[in-house]
C-alpha cells in the first residue's frame, strides 16, 4: 500500500462567481477532454480524481460560452447558471415551480 493511499483528499469548499477559474483539460494521452469551471481547488481536485490534467487556464470567456460549452465541476449549484424568475407560488406564498416561457410567434 502506498503512503498517499492512507490520506483521502477532501473535496474543497464551494466557491462563488468571483473565484471561478475556466480551464481546458486533457486526458493522459494528451487528447482534449473538455472545458471545465470551478474554483482553482475544485478544478485541480476534479483532475486528480479523474486522471486528467489542466492544459491551460483561460481568461476572458464570455458568459454565453460558459453556459453552453463548460462543465461545472464544483459542489452545489452552478454559479454561472442562467437566472430564471419564479412566478408560480400558491396562496401561502410557497414555491410551486418555474414559469415556462413560450415563443410568441
Amino acid at each position: 500500500m502506498k503512503q498517499m493511499e492512507l490520506f483521502e483528499k477532501q473535496r474543497p469548499p464551494r466557491g462563488q462567481i468571483d473565484s471561478q477559474e475556466y480551464a481546458l483539460i486533457r486526458d493522459k494521452e494528451g487528447a482534449k477532454a473538455g472545458y471545465v469551471h470551478g474554483t482553482y481547488e475544485e478544478v485541480e481536485f476534479y483532475c486528480d480524481a479523474n486522471e486528467l490534467w489542466v492544459d491551460r487556464y483561460l481568461d476572458h470567456v464570455t458568459p454565453m460560452t460558459i453556459q453552453s460549452k463548460f462543465e461545472y465541476v464544483g459542489s452545489g449549484q452552478n454559479p454561472c447558471d442562467v437566472a430564471r424568475p419564479i412566478y408560480k407560488r400558491n396562496e401561502a406564498g410557497d414555491f410551486i415551480g418555474y414559469t415556462e416561457f413560450k415563443e410568441k410567434w
